[in-house]
Parts: C-alpha cells; sequence; structure tokens
C-alpha cells in the first residue's frame, strides 16, 4: 500500500516505522521546523529527521486549506491510505477524498474516552486505571469516526506520561498495521459506542497544585503532567517565595484529613506534605533556576528552613 503519513510528535516514530517496514511510505507532510530553546535556534521534528533519513519526500506547508499546489503534488502521488498521528490541524475536506481508502486517524484513548488533543495525560490526570489505542476511520468531526482497531493496556501506579506514551506509541504501530489489513478488505469499522468525554489541550495553569486536593489527585497531576506543563508549587518560607516543580512523587496516606494542607510533616529523612486528604512524599523535585535534585538532597540543605515553610 502507498501511504501518505500525516504527523509531528515522535509517538508516532514506531508506526512510521512499521509502516515502513510493512508498506510504501510516499510522503510525509509535518509542520514546519520551529525555532525552540533560548536561543531560538531552528531544529527540525522528529518526523522530519526520520523521513531525511529513510529519503522519503517531505511537506511541511504553513498552510493547507486553499494550497492548490499541495493538494494537487498530493493527488499525483495516488496514496492508497493517508494515517494521520498527532499532526495538530485539521484536515480539510477535500485533501481527505485523496486517498483510494478512507483516512485513518491514530488515537491514544479507548474511544470515546478522551478525544482531543491530550488523552494520555488527562488519562493520568483522572486517575485511569486501563487506556489503550483506537485506530478510527477520519470524519468532520474531530476523534468521531468508526473504530477500525483497538487495543488496551493497564496503566499501573508507577505510569507517568513518559513511560505510558512510550508503551502505547509501540501498541499503536500494530493497531495500525491490523487497521490497514482490515480497511484494504473491505471492512468500514464500526460506529463509537459509550459515553463521550473530552482531553482538552492543557494550559500552564493546569499543573499549579492546590494542596487542598487529596494526595491521590495530586499524585496524578504530578504522573500526567510529567512532560509539560510540569506540576508546580510555590515554597513560602523567611527567604521568599519561589516556584518548586514535582517530578516524582509517592502517596504515604491517602485517607487522613488535615486542616494545614500544604505544611512539611517533621522528618529528616523524608520530604512529606500534608494533603487536604492524605500525606504526598515528595521523591525528585526542581527549584526555579536549578537543577532537578532528590527530595532528600534538597532536604538536607534546607531543614531549618522547611520547618516553617509551606507550599502554596
Amino acid at each position: 500500500m502507498r501511504i501518505i503519513y500525516w504527523g509531528s510528535s515522535d509517538f508516532g516514530i514506531p508506526c512510521i516505522e512499521k509502516l515502513h517496514q510493512k508498506h510504501s511510505v510516499v510522503a510525509v507532510i509535518t509542520s514546519p521546523d520551529k525555532p525552540q530553546g533560548r536561543h531560538l535556534k531552528v531544529i527540525s521534528g522528529p518526523i522530519k529527521i526520520w523521513a531525511e533519513k529513510h529519503n522519503i519526500d517531505i511537506f511541511q506547508p504553513k498552510k493547507i486549506s486553499g494550497n492548490d499546489e499541495l493538494l494537487n503534488i498530493l493527488k499525483s502521488l495516488k496514496p492508497d491510505f493517508f494515517v494521520v498521528i498527532s499532526y495538530g490541524k485539521i484536515i480539510p475536506e477535500d485533501y481527505l477524498k485523496i486517498p483510494v481508502f478512507a483516512p485513518l486517524n491514530v488515537h491514544p484513548s479507548l474511544l470515546p474516552k478522551y478525544r482531543g488533543p491530550a488523552p494520555m495525560e488527562w488519562a493520568l490526570i483522572n486517575g485511569e486505571k486501563e487506556t489503550g489505542v483506537s485506530v478510527i476511520s477520519m470524519v468532520d468531526e474531530v476523534d468521531a469516526g468508526n473504530i477500525i482497531s483497538v487495543a488496551k493496556t493497564i496503566i499501573s501506579d508507577e505510569d507517568n506520561i513518559f513511560t505510558l506514551r512510550e508503551r502505547l506509541s509501540y501498541i499503536a504501530a500494530d493497531v495500525l498495521i491490523d487497521a490497514i489489513e482490515k480497511v484494504s478488505s473491505g471492512y468500514k469499522g464500526e460506529k463509537q459506542s459509550g459515553n463521550i468525554s473530552y482531553a482538552p489541550k492543557l494550559k500552564k495553569s493546569d499543573g499549579h497544585i492546590n494542596w487542598q486536593d487529596n494526595a491521590v489527585s495530586i499524585h496524578n497531576k504530578i504522573r500526567g503532567l510529567a512532560d509539560w506543563p510540569g506540576a508546580y508549587t510555590f515554597i513560602v518560607s523567611t527567604k521568599g517565595k519561589r516556584l518548586l516543580k514535582i517530578k516524582k512523587s509517592r502517596v504515604e496516606d491517602f485517607s487522613t484529613i488535615y486542616n494545614n494542607p500544604g505544611r512539611f510533616l517533621e522528618d529528616k529523612k523524608r520530604m512529606l506534605v500534608l494533603c487536604g486528604q492524605g500525606i504526598l512524599e515528595l521523591i525528585s523535585i526542581q527549584e526555579e533556576g536549578k537543577k532537578e535534585t532528590s527530595a532528600v538532597e534538597y532536604l538536607n540543605g534546607h531543614h531549618k528552613i522547611l520547618r516553617e515553610a509551606y507550599l502554596q
């Protein structure tokens, strides 16, 4: 099968690798290069780097709608399938009519749960115990097409966005190949059923921890937002107010009710924080302007300060 791949995220690397092995990837559509880092150096995205390595034609349109040149080029490639994975833009209907078979979208959730741009993060934040990958046919409504193929996985208490994303990326590759085989054999898929939920785009403010919440929900937020924007709080002491990112945590107690959430529990070996319900142990943290460190190392240098400090 001749495949045109649409995507920008490294989540899709195992998928495009498997497509390259099993089929023919004739072109890649990915986001334009963007300046990154402190020095705003223009860096190619992971899908572009992969395509360059494999000598595959790359297109990075700033605009898709009304781009007749790109439209005609893609028609000339005579693709059997479009495969769309984390592309980040709406693909107009005149493009979706190009391939022989219905365009396929790979979505990392068990649809119709968590439609939208951040399904893995919100599954973790909400404390889900199970998720998966759905391959669907593309329709006008976002993430609402027929389900062609699906696979499930358990979310463990140790998972965060990094471990879950990596595992789902490899699951996605096998589910995608299965979906292509089904559709090319005439399968149209099944309509989505069950309760619809949404996973909206993350905002920086989503990372701010409210210590009046229970320890489990705060721990889940830290797991889900470990990549971006990061779960953060402010440590307030006699030295002022400083931003503190919480990289890793563990629930010490999930049931006891406390009246002074955000205060530290006296402990010379562990960094324990009282929550509205329960106690959270901080494992790894990063103070603004400094490197990430273990909470134990931080505690050694700030033990006296933490006696009167609190998190807000």
